[in-house]
């Protein structure tokens, strides 16, 4: 294994030493603990889809609650927009070319079905794509071990399964993964079912008891809670009192789905268990609790998410949906709540990104990031304590070398103050949004402002020389009947 990730390890037996029971360390020694950290992780959820966030529709009572307590981030970002790639940049701190792993699944995923493109018939070659986070890529968990931290993971993890790509073997002490994701109905240890006479629980119910029973192991030392729920994903399955709740309810736009519905109030209820435990156990004013979403909403890929369509919900006033760089797919709601810090109400505008979470998380422990594995986000412990403050960085990136049909091709998105730039590796277009007067990205600004797209193109060029992302080539084999279809 690299030296960084061996030193690390080799540290996490002599930070042991740093956590003693409370009775040794006594009340004083108590009140100078670092923060526990509790990372609340959504899947699936888009950014419209809290009251906080603007539905109206849909109910979440105590993630308002959470978010008016502390400050809201109205410009956050998934580092990828879909599930796999997201997480391992989120656990690594590392944008998708460092890590290799850009989409779910192998780049040969989509070759069954015959409706589709196979990969090879495409105008780009995909390169290989990861089968998860790599083994030797130390973890915000590794990272905060060696601060003394006890780290726990209950959810979806989507990281691979080889011994050292775990949720053991990168550093969480405590783990429930998800074993199955055909279904929310699942035994009462998480594991699938195979006879309808097996017993069931709610997924969801499983993990927040698990992360309920961490909590109360752990109250007397330094922890990081990493629950990562299954919700929102498909398929579509909730507890039916609460669907009926939503079919007697009136859709509000494209907010309308009843059993959708009923999975987000099951998600907030259950993130709500864990802050009344934080509460019960007096753990709430020494806690920084970070909610997030791992990539947006399962819209509609209609007219490239132009339109609210007939999605799963709707991401409008934002154009696009899980999958695409436009907004719709990478813009995620976040509120921190960091009790005597973070200013309650507080908002914020900086644009932010996954991968500044493992930064956030070393600088809140006091622990040192990893020598040798560069970690691309900024720790936004400065924003927390002024919404206002000013981040070092100019830039924020998303890399998608692969495809996913019908709705992404493969790009290089980045944005930079107010500007957006897409560069389509297909055909070499460039595309250019002004954020700040269109959200929605709905005009195309690439004629209009000739020296500013230049200007970001050449940041594009030269974060790809920095990081060691290639543009996949063109395929030579490419049959211009295919021209468009993927």
């Amino acid at each position: 294994m690299p030296t960084n990730r061996r030193t690390f390890l080799g540290q996490l037996g002599s930070a042991s030493l740093l956590v003693l029971p409370a009775a040794v360390h006594g009340q004083v020694a108590a009140a100078k603990r670092p923060p526990n950290i509790v990372f609340l992780y959504a899947d699936d959820l888009g950014w419209t889809d809290l009251g906080c966030f603007g539905s109206t529709y849909y109910e979440t009572p105590n993630l308002d609650r959470l978010c008016a307590q502390g400050m809201k981030f109205t410009d956050a970002y998934s580092p990828a927009a879909n599930c796999a790639p997201a997480r391992a940049c989120v656990l690594s701190g590392q944008y998708v070319p460092r890590h290799g792993l850009y989409s779910v699944g192998g780049k040969r995923r989509f070759d069954s079905n015959r409706k589709l493109l196979k990969w090879n018939q495409r105008k780009v070659l995909a390169p290989e794509n990861a089968k998860g986070l790599p083994g030797d890529k130390v973890t915000f968990a590794e990272t905060l071990r060696t601060a003394g931290y006890t780290c726990g993971h209950f959810g979806k993890w989507h990281l691979g399964g080889e011994k050292s790509q775990t949720p053991a073997g990168q550093g969480f002490t405590k783990s429930l993964p998800m074993k199955s994701s055909k279904t929310h109905w699942v035994l009462p240890n998480a594991r699938r079912r195979t006879k309808e006479t097996d017993p069931k629980m709610y997924m969801s119910d499983v993990f927040a008891k698990g992360a309920l029973a961490f909590l109360e192991a752990n109250k007397d030392q330094p922890f990081c809670l990493y629950y990562a729920d299954y919700l929102v994903h498909v398929p579509l399955e909730a507890k039916e009192p609460l669907v009926a709740k939503y079919k007697a309810k009136k859709p509000v736009g494209g907010h309308k789905n009843p059993v959708y519905a009923a999975m987000i109030e099951t998600l907030d209820t259950n993130f709500a268990r864990v802050l009344d435990k934080l509460d019960e156990l007096g753990l709430t004013d020494n806690t920084v609790v970070f909610f997030f979403s791992d990539n947006g909403g399962c819209g509609t890929a209609k007219n490239r998410g132009l339109g609210p369509g007939n999605g799963i919900t709707s991401n409008l006033p934002l154009r696009g949906m899980k999958g695409m760089l436009y907004e719709g797919g990478i813009r995620v709601p976040l509120t921190v709540r960091w009790p005597g810090v973070t200013q309650p109400g507080s908002t914020c505008s900086v644009p932010v990104i996954g991968v500044d979470l493992y930064p956030t998380f070393a600088e809140l422990a006091g622990a040192a990031a990893p020598k040798d594995q560069p970690l691309d986000g900024e720790s936004i412990v400065p924003l927390l304590k002024d919404s206002t403050a000013k981040l070092k960085r100019e830039d924020i990136h998303w890399w998608m070398p692969g495809y996913l049909p019908h709705r992404q091709a493969p790009a290089h998105a980045m944005r930079s103050g107010d500007w957006k730039v897409i560069e389509f590796f297909e055909d070499s277009h460039l595309e250019l949004f002004n954020l700040r007067s269109d959200i929605g990205e709905r005009k195309d600004l690439a004629k209009t402002y000739p020296n500013k797209l230049r200007q970001l193109h050449d940041k594009l060029k030269a974060w790809r020389a920095a990081v060691g992302a290639t543009i996949p080539p063109r395929n030579p084999d490419f049959d211009p009947a295919n021209k468009g279809k993927w």
